[in-house]
This record gives structure tokens, C-alpha cells and sequence, in this order.
């Protein structure tokens, strides 16, 4: 079909040159198709710019059919495969190749340089309609990054993934009380014999999960126990060391009492947390799996009679060991906790991790 004619007073108008409304113009890029704007502007001056812009256009470099057909188009699929994985803990990488997975099954074939925020949107749309905002927020994280990473290939030009709504999650998990410690303590042994070990060892020190999980006897060196925090030890270096005398009166127990509790089992291992008895392929003194921890505490909750869909897991002994100590006072909880501040993370870079932080207790 024949293109429509101009009309006679446009005859000799340079080429993309439009007027949509009289006296008002605009210029169609021919690459892309998209509509710049001139505005109410003289006519002459719409052409002159008409012209630049055409020059411009005609002395840009071109590829040729064959170079675009036989070009490598890098895929998300392929930026994925360039994501970095050092440093980080297996559990993280776990995490990460799991989102990773999704990614690549909604938008593995989308070319980087094509990535739209439309797209990262309907990665996540599924997941913010089903409820699992947690899920939507690790996913609109990891996209961030993944787009990151492809600019500084030069993949891409831009980040996509950043303008998409962002997903805020509510907690649903409350806090334990120490009432509750108590009761699913005394329920601890019906479930696993090293169960009570961990609880005490985590709410007397504060510490995580992971780090309960791998911690050593090596780690007592004198008056007191030396350690890093498994999931801050490869990002800031920082040691703490905690006084062995540190005592949680709501509990009358000191950290040595506690280590030497967990000493008193009688099996050889390096391990506080170990295995005390042969169960399926683990061995006696091998440490716990971190799903094994949490499972076991969440069988003692549910004996102690605590249950609901906001039930307190085995992190939250981490909150519970703060608020028992900032009522008991006298105890550097910010250290012991490993939260530090923007002057005092300065200062741990300045020793370079050689030099542990001592937690301040009152040894009276």
C-alpha cells in the first residue's frame, strides 16, 4: 500500500519532521520509534533541528544485517551464570541459587539490553498475590543485584529491576518470654538430649543460630571465649571476646557453667553442640544440622503448648538474651550482639579483625 502523500506546505519538510497540531511539532526517531518532543517553536527552527537530528542519525555508526544477526545476544540467563559466589556461607549461596532458579524459569530467554521493569514486576507478582512477601522481597532483591552486575559488564545500560515497587514485609513471628524459654527448656529433652545445651548456650551469649551451631571448645582462651559471628565474620572481620564470668541471673548461670555443661557429655569432639548419641548418618560428637536445631525447638515449643502461626522460633532467644540483660544491667549488649555503629565499625576495620572486642560486664 502506497504511503499517504505529504501535505503540499510539508512537501519540503526534512524527513521524521511531524505537526500533530498546528505550530506544534515533533521529530520521530527512525531507530527506535520514539517521539521527541520540539514543541511550540518557529518553523525554520523545527527544521534546522529536523536536520541536525537526521545528520546525527545518518553519521552514527551502524551495524551491518549480518553483524546483528551473528552478534551474541547476552541473555539474564547468561548475566546469572556471572553472578558472583565467593565469600558468602553455603546457606547464602543455597538461598541465592534458589532465587536464582526463578529468575531464570520467568525471564532466562529476555535479552539484557531488553530487561523492562514490566518484567521484573511479573517476576514478583506472583509471589506478593500468593502472600509470600518474604519470597518477593528476596527476589526483588536479588534482581537488583543481578541488574547491577550487568551494568558493570556493560550488558546493560540501566536498572530495571530498582524501579519496581518495593515489598514490605511484616513480621509475624512475636517475641519469646522468658517464661516460655522455661517451659519449652524443661521440655527439651524429650526431643533431643543436646537441645538444652543450645538453649541455654544461645540465650546466655547472644549469639545466632549459625554460630551456636559451629561453635568450638578452641574458642575459650583464658577468662574468656574469642569468636566472630558466622554471619558478620567474612563481611567486617570483628571478634568479640566474652568474659566466661558473664552471668544471666534470670537463668543463675555463667558462660563457663554453660561450656562446661556442654563439656560434661562425655563424648570426644571439638563441638559445645554435638551429637551425643548416633542418629542416622551423623556420628556421636558431630555438630547439628541448623535445620536439625531449629526443628527440635520448634517439637519442645509445641510440647511446652505454645503454638500459632506467630510462635516464637529458636532466633528469637537472640532478643530474649538482650532484653534480659538491659533489664539485669551492667552488660555491653551491643557488643555481645555483634550491632555495631558506623564510628565503631571504623574503628573495628582499623585493627583489621586482630584485635577482639572485650564485652564489658560488672564483675562484682
Amino acid at each position: 500500500m502506497a504511503a499517504r502523500p505529504r501535505i503540499r506546505k510539508r512537501a519540503n519538510w526534512p524527513a521524521n519532521l511531524h505537526e500533530p497540531r498546528e505550530g506544534y511539532y515533533t521529530f520521530l526517531d527512525p531507530r527506535d520509534g520514539k517521539l521527541h518532543v520540539l514543541g511550540r517553536i518557529p518553523l525554520a527552527q523545527a527544521i534546522f533541528e529536523a536536520h541536525e537530528a537526521n545528520a546525527a542519525i545518518a553519521a552514527a555508526p551502524r551495524r551491518s544485517l549480518v553483524e546483528q544477526i551473528s552478534a551474541p545476544v547476552e541473555t539474564v540467563a547468561d548475566l546469572l551464570d556471572k553472578m558472583p559466589y565467593d565469600g558468602i556461607s553455603q546457606s547464602t549461596r543455597k538461598t541465592w541459587l534458589t532465587l536464582d532458579k526463578a529468575i531464570r524459569a520467568a525471564i532466562g530467554d529476555v535479552p539484557c539490553h531488553d530487561l523492562t521493569t514490566k518484567q521484573c514486576a511479573a517476576v514478583l507478582l506472583p509471589y506478593r498475590e500468593a502472600g509470600k512477601a518474604r519470597m518477593a522481597q528476596s527476589l526483588r532483591s536479588r534482581l537488583i543485584a543481578m541488574c547491577t552486575e550487568g551494568m558493570g559488564l556493560g550488558w546493560m545500560d540501566k536498572n530495571p529491576a530498582s524501579a519496581t515497587k518495593r515489598v514490605d514485609v511484616t513480621v509475624k513471628r512475636r517475641r519469646l518470654t522468658l517464661d516460655e524459654f522455661r517451659r519449652i527448656y524443661e521440655r527439651a529433652p524429650e526431643v533431643s538430649a543436646w537441645l538444652q545445651n543450645a538453649m541455654l548456650l544461645a540465650l546466655v551469649s547472644g549469639q545466632d543460630r549459625s554460630t551456636i551451631r559451629n561453635w568450638l571448645f578452641s574458642y575459650t582462651q583464658g577468662d574468656a571465649v574469642v569468636l566472630q559471628r558466622s554471619k558478620t565474620a567474612k563481611k567486617t572481620g570483628l571478634r568479640i571476646a566474652i568474659p566466661l564470668q558473664l552471668r544471666l541471673n534470670a537463668m543463675n548461670v555463667t558462660l563457663g557453667d554453660v561450656i562446661a555443661r556442654c563439656r560434661s557429655t562425655g563424648v570426644v569432639t571439638k563441638y559445645l553442640i554435638h551429637h551425643i548419641r548416633p542418629q542416622g548418618d551423623a556420628k556421636r560428637g558431630d555438630p547439628i544440622r541448623l535445620t536439625s536445631i531449629s526443628q527440635a525447638f520448634a517439637k519442645a515449643r509445641t510440647l511446652a503448648g505454645i503454638g500459632g502461626e506467630d510462635a516464637p522460633s529458636f532466633h528469637e532467644i537472640r532478643s530474649l538474651c538482650k532484653r534480659a540483660y538491659l533489664e539485669q544491667g551492667l552488660v555491653d549488649t551491643k557488643t555481645l550482639l555483634g550491632h555495631t555503629s558506623d564510628e565503631m565499625a571504623t574503628l573495628y576495620a582499623n585493627s583489621r579483625g586482630l584485635s577482639p572486642v572485650r564485652v564489658q560486664i560488672d564483675a562484682a
